[in-house]
């Protein structure tokens, strides 16, 4: 019970880490915009900028899926895939306190808690116990 319910809010945090991707890439580039307007910058890196910009917003849907992914995988009783749900925490965790520590704008705390949230449930389901028919549904196809 604990494995479903750890792999359940650890897929809800991909999920929202996923459609993170959506609100920075189309409602925080209006914030780019008007801070871009008065800034005194060639075409080539106003250009750049935008390209990283949605580089950024491809990389939280990428880390999304891959948290869901490792739940997924975790709920079938496959521990092997949390490595990448806990890499993608671990980065959230510090790019947040690192964020919040030099820029002190609230916002940042999202991070915290996604990553705290995604790294705590993937070591927890880590060392929660598998079911007893986990490895037997690890090695059925999909129908």
């Amino acid at each position: 019970m604990l494995r479903k319910i750890a792999s359940t809010l650890l897929a809800l945090t991909g999920l929202l880490i996923g459609l993170g991707a959506f609100g920075h890439s189309f409602m925080g580039r209006r914030a780019l915009d008007a801070g871009l307007a008065s800034l005194p910058i060639d075409v080539h890196t106003d250009k750049l900028i935008y390209l990283v910009w949605y580089f950024c917003g491809g990389c939280m849907l990428v880390f999304g899926a891959l948290v869901i992914w490792s739940a997924w995988k975790a709920m079938r009783g496959e521990k092997g895939a949390l490595f990448a749900s806990g890499l993608v925490g671990a980065f959230y965790l510090l790019v947040g306190v690192l964020s919040l520590i030099d820029m002190r704008e609230p916002f940042w705390s999202v991070f915290v808690v996604l990553g705290t949230l995604a790294l705590v449930l993937s070591g927890l389901l880590g060392f929660a116990p598998a079911g007893r028919h986990a490895a037997s549904r690890a090695d059925q196809p999909l129908a």
